[in-house]
C-alpha cells in the first residue's frame, strides 16, 4: 500500500514538472514571437533594406552592360557608376552634427538634412544620399573610414545622356538590367556582359564625350559619362543630328495640328539604313517607369493605317511595268461623281476630265486610278502589293513590328475592287510605305531596312558588321525612272508643292486617308495625313515618310505632312551633302552622293 502511494506521488511530481517545462517553452516561444513582431513592425523595412544591400553587394561590383552609340560614336545609352551612402544611426560613434559636417561636402546633401536623419537612433538603416557621382568615390571612402556606422554602395545604373532622343529606337531596361524595349531588347544578349567580365570596381573612371544635337548644324554640347561597359557596343545606323531634326520637325507639326500621334522616318536610299526614326509623343528614357505606356509605342513599326493616295504608286508601278500603260496614257475621270454598279459613289477632291496617268498621280484622282487598276486586274495587283512587302513584316532589327493587313485584296468584292487601288481596305505600317517609295529611288530594288550597323567589343574591336541587303527586284529600272518623273510632277505641279526643297528635285506623293475605327467604320472628321518621297530625284540620297494621325479639322496632307517632310528633307540633305563634299574634297576624289560609311563608326561624319 505504501509502495503504490509512493509511485503515484512520483508520477504526479513528474507531470507537474512536465507541465511547468511546457509552460516555460510556450512562454519562451511567445516571447520570441513578440520580439519578432516588435522587430518586424519597428525595424522590418530597415533590416530588409540593409540585408538586401549586403546580399546584393555584388551589384556594387557587377559587370557593366554595353553601350549604344549612333553612327558617329556619340553615346546614346551607357551604364553609369553611381554611389549611395547609408547609415546605421544606432551604431554611430560620434555626434550626428559632427558626422554631418564631414559628410555634407562629399555626398551633396545639406548638414540639416543629414543631422535629421542621423538623429533617428531607433533606425538600423537609413539612406543618407543616393545617386552620387562616381567622381566622389575617393572622398567618400576617406570619410566612411573615419565614421563608424556610415557605409556606401557602388552600383551601375543605365543612363541615357540625350533623354528623349531616339527613345523608341534605343528602348529601355527593367530593374534587373534586362532589355524590354527597342535595341535594348533586340540586342540584349550582345549588350549583356559575359559571366567573366571585369567588375565595376576594376574599371577605371573613363570619360567619354556625349554629343547632344542642337539647332545649330555645327555645334554640340559635351558632357562626361563615367565607366564604360563590359558588354558589347551596339553601333546604330541612326545619325543623332538627323534624328534631332526629325524629332523637332515632327513635334512642331503635331503640335500645330493638334495631332495625338505621328511618326517620321529617314532612310539612306541605297543601303536601307535608318538615319532617323522619330515618334510623337516621345518620352525621357531616364524616367521610363513614370512615362505613359502609350508614349512608348514605336509608331514607325507598330502603327497600322490605311495609306490612302500614297498607295496609288503601287497601281501605277504595275501598269507601267507590265506595259499596259505609260505615263501619257489617258483616262476619263467623269468630271464629277463616279457611280458604281453596286450603288457606291467615288469622288475626286476636284472634278477632272481626261487625265494622263502622270496627271492622275499628280492630282491624286481616285476615279482615274480605279480605271487604271481595272486594266491591271486582281492577280497582278496582288502580285505587286506583295512584291513591295505589304502584308509582311520588313524584319527590321526592332521588336514589336506589325505586318499590316491585306483584307481588301483577300475578299476582293465590288467595293474592295475600287477602293484598294487608292489605299482603302488594306492597312500598312509607315516603314512598309517608306520601303515602297524607296524602291522607286533604288531603280526598282526593294532593300532590307536596318537600324544597327554593327557590334564592337568593349575595346572597340569590330565583331560584326551589317551590310545592305537587297531583297528582290520589284520593277525594271525603266519603270522606276518613269515613276520618279511622275512623282517629281507631284511636287512641282501637283498636290505636293509644299514639299519642295530649294535647289533639289523632290519626288514624292501625298496621302490623306479617312480613318476607320473598329465597329464604327470611317469616322467623319478623322483622317491620317502622310507624305512619302525622296531626293535628289536624279541621284537619291535619302527617302523620307511623315505620317500624322488625326490632325484637327481634317485638312489635306499637302497642308499637314508635306511641310514637315520639307523641313526634315531640307536640313538633312544639306547636312549630308556637306559631309559628302568634305570627305570627297579631303580625299581628292570625285563627288559622290553616297553617304560616307568607310568605318563602322563613321568618324568622318562628326558634327
Amino acid at each position: 500500500m505504501v509502495k503504490v502511494k509512493t509511485e503515484s506521488s512520483d508520477l504526479a511530481r513528474l507531470c507537474r514538472r512536465a507541465k511547468c517545462a511546457l509552460i516555460l517553452i510556450q512562454l519562451c516561444l511567445g516571447g520570441l514571437l513578440v520580439r519578432f513582431l516588435y522587430i518586424e513592425v519597428l525595424y522590418g523595412d530597415q533590416l530588409r533594406a540593409r540585408a538586401n544591400l549586403f546580399s546584393t553587394s555584388t551589384s556594387g561590383t557587377q559587370t557593366k552592360r554595353g553601350k549604344i552609340v549612333d553612327r558617329n560614336g556619340s553615346v546614346l545609352a551607357i551604364n553609369r557608376n553611381l554611389i549611395s551612402v547609408w547609415a546605421d544611426p544606432s551604431f554611430l560613434d560620434t555626434s550626428p552634427e559632427r558626422a554631418a559636417r564631414q559628410l555634407a561636402p562629399v555626398v551633396g546633401a545639406t548638414e540639416a538634412e543629414l543631422i535629421s536623419k542621423l538623429h533617428q537612433k531607433r533606425k538600423k538603416f537609413i539612406w543618407l544620399q543616393r545617386n552620387i557621382p562616381y567622381s566622389q568615390l575617393e572622398d567618400i571612402r576617406v570619410v566612411t573610414r573615419q565614421l563608424r556606422g556610415i557605409q556606401y554602395k557602388v552600383y551601375g545604373k543605365r543612363h541615357y545622356p540625350n533623354n528623349e532622343l531616339a527613345c523608341h529606337v534605343i528602348g529601355a531596361t527593367n530593374f534587373e538590367g534586362l532589355g524590354i524595349e527597342g535595341i535594348e531588347r533586340q540586342y540584349d544578349r550582345q549588350l549583356s556582359p559575359p559571366d567573366n567580365a571585369t567588375t565595376v570596381d576594376e574599371v577605371n573612371n573613363i570619360a567619354v564625350d556625349v554629343v547632344h544635337p542642337v539647332e545649330d548644324n555645327n555645334s554640340a554640347i559635351s558632357s562626361p559619362i563615367e565607366a564604360e561597359g563590359n558588354g558589347h557596343t551596339i553601333v546604330l545606323t541612326v545619325d543623332g543630328y538627323i534624328q534631332h531634326i526629325a524629332e523637332l520637325a515632327l513635334f512642331e507639326g503635331c503640335k500645330k495640328w493638334g495631332s495625338p500621334t505621328g511618326t517620321a522616318i529617314v532612310m539612306h536610299t541605297k543601303s536601307g539604313e535608318i538615319l532617323a526614326m522619330a515618334n510623337y509623343p516621345n518620352y525621357n528614357l531616364n524616367h521610363y517607369a513614370q512615362s505613359p505606356e502609350s508614349y512608348k509605342r514605336n509608331m514607325a513599326v507598330w502603327m497600322q493605317y490605311e495609306p490612302g493616295s500614297v498607295f496609288k504608286i503601287v497601281t501605277a508601278c504595275g501598269v507601267i511595268n507590265e506595259r499596259i500603260s505609260t505615263a501619257d496614257s489617258i483616262e476619263y475621270c467623269e468630271m464629277g461623281p463616279y457611280y458604281l454598279a453596286n450603288g457606291h459613289t467615288i469622288k475626286d477632291v476636284k472634278p477632272n476630265g481626261w487625265l494622263t496617268l502622270s496627271q492622275i498621280i499628280q492630282k491624286s484622282s481616285n476615279i482615274g486610278i480605279i480605271k487604271t487598276a481595272q486594266k491591271l486586274g486582281h492577280k497582278s495587283i496582288t502580285h505587286y502589293v506583295e512584291a513591295f512587302g505589304f502584308g509582311q513584316k520588313t524584319l527590321i532589327d526592332l521588336p514589336f513590328e506589325r505586318k499590316g493587313s491585306l483584307r481588301g485584296l483577300r475578299i476582293w468584292d465590288e467595293y474592295a475592287e475600287v477602293t484598294v487601288p487608292f489605299g482603302q481596305g488594306i492597312s500598312v505600317t509607315p516603314l512598309q510605305m517608306l520601303n515602297t517609295i524607296n524602291t522607286i529611288a533604288t531603280k526598282g530594288v526593294l532593300m532590307q531596312p536596318y537600324v544597327v550597323r554593327g557590334v564592337l567589343t568593349y575595346g572597340n574591336q569590330e565583331i560584326e558588321r551589317f551590310h545592305p541587303q537587297p531583297i528582290r527586284r520589284v520593277m525594271s529600272p525603266e519603270t522606276a525612272t518613269a515613276l520618279t518623273e511622275i512623282l517629281v510632277q507631284v511636287t512641282e505641279q501637283g498636290s505636293g508643292q509644299n514639299a519642295i526643297v530649294d535647289g533639289y528635285r523632290v519626288a514624292g506623293k501625298t496621302g490623306t486617308s479617312q480613318k476607320a475605327i473598329a465597329n464604327r467604320g470611317y469616322v467623319k472628321g478623322k483622317v491620317i495625313a502622310s507624305f512619302a518621297g525622296f531626293l535628289p530625284a536624279g541621284a537619291p540620297l535619302i527617302s523620307i515618310i511623315v505620317v500624322i494621325d488625326e490632325p484637327q479639322g481634317a485638312p489635306l496632307s499637302t497642308q499637314v505632312a508635306a511641310p514637315v517632310f520639307q523641313q526634315i528633307a531640307n536640313q538633312t540633305v544639306r547636312y549630308l551633302t556637306s559631309i559628302v563634299n568634305r570627305v570627297a574634297g579631303a580625299a581628292n576624289v570625285p563627288h559622290s552622293t553616297d553617304h560616307p560609311t568607310s568605318g563602322l563608326i563613321a568618324q568622318s561624319d562628326n558634327h
